[in-house]
């Protein structure tokens, strides 16, 4: 236990450059967008009182016009927010959707990450020779293979989770100082119905279950970073085109498209979709994360993950060269 403890510890160490910093540089590309927003609402609102104030002092007719392009960002918060029409049930969906929202773009660039990670997992061992000398420690090749699945499908998305949580919780801190200062809604009804705990378990178990989920994929990534001497993105994204062009070719089933289709999807995290009015709403939530358990798709994918985890150590074992 504590040799495969280290190699896990090699691998974040190796590789937390990518999980850490490519979740902060979504986050701050979010920050940055808001802020820009309440600047430029803030101008707009500034510029709509000067003019008013010269029509005033030209003793003129004050004539108000509402056009899409004059009206202020904060025009439109301020209609969000004064929607008193909303129960407690309904303002918890909208604003657990929306932080549902926020975190998409996040769960795309972990997986992006990830992808590479895992292709350059043991193609890279092999490519410096580095793979002797981990071959000479006491630690077998499965715990090898398996450290580095672990590492970036369970470990690393603890980073992802963490910056997720601090964009939620600042989004929900500029609302609640919008709400605040316009006196449209009280600032406890927006923190007691964000959902912010229950999104924060919803994350932690959907990453759990999708690491299972998409087992397909990772272990498919892994096993040909152990197989192909070059260009191993080439030989991950060639292969299974193949075969589903092959499929579709004979026409006799669409088996292994409709299983990639579905086992490329982020079913076990948490998700949001844009509703009639322009809001997003929840979509997949920790219920429906857990029911996965329920689908044979799920155990079907696990088999054939485990197929080539157990096809990666083999090749772990006799190609130790490029």
């Amino acid at each position: 236990m504590n040799s495969f403890v280290g190699l896990c510890r090699r691998e974040w160490l190796e590789h937390r450059g990518g999980f850490l910093w490519a979740p902060a540089s979504v986050a701050a590309v979010i920050v940055v967008a808001v802020v820009l927003v309440l600047m430029i609402g803030q101008l707009d609102m500034a510029r709509v009182d000067l003019d008013l104030d010269l029509s005033e002092a030209a003793g003129s007719d004050v004539e108000l016009r509402i056009e899409g392009e004059d009206t202020s960002i904060l025009d439109l918060v301020d209609g969000w927010l004064a929607n008193h029409e909303w129960t407690d049930e309904e303002l918890s969906a909208h604003l657990s959707g929306l932080l549902r929202g926020v975190a998409e773009p996040f769960h795309y660039v972990y997986f992006i990450v990830l992808v590479f990670v895992l292709l350059g997992a043991l193609h890279d061992d092999r490519k410096d020779r580095t793979v002797l000398f981990w071959k000479s420690m006491p630690v077998t090749d499965a715990e090898t293979v398996l450290s580095k699945l672990v590492t970036g499908v369970w470990v690393a998305p603890a980073a992802t989770i963490a910056t997720i949580l601090a964009v939620q919780i600042f989004l929900l801190t500029v609302i609640s100082g919008l709400a605040a200062t316009r006196e449209t809604l009280s600032i406890w009804p927006i923190w007691a119905n964000s959902g912010l705990f229950i999104g924060l378990v919803e994350l932690l178990v959907g990453y759990l279950i999708q690491g299972l989920w998409a087992l397909p994929l990772y272990g498919w990534l892994l096993f040909v970073s152990a197989a192909v001497n070059r260009l191993p993105f080439l030989w991950a994204l060639l292969a299974p085109a193949a075969l589903v062009a092959l499929e579709a070719l004979v026409g006799l089933t669409s088996a292994a498209r409709n299983f990639i289709h579905d086992h490329l999807g982020f079913r076990a995290l948490p998700r949001g979709h844009g509703g009639e009015d322009t809001l997003v709403h929840a979509a997949t939530g920790l219920g429906d994360s857990i029911a996965l358990f329920a689908t044979a798709d799920l155990w079907a994918g696990i088999a054939v993950g485990a197929a080539f985890l157990a096809g990666t150590v083999h090749l772990r074992r006799t190609k130790n060269e490029i």
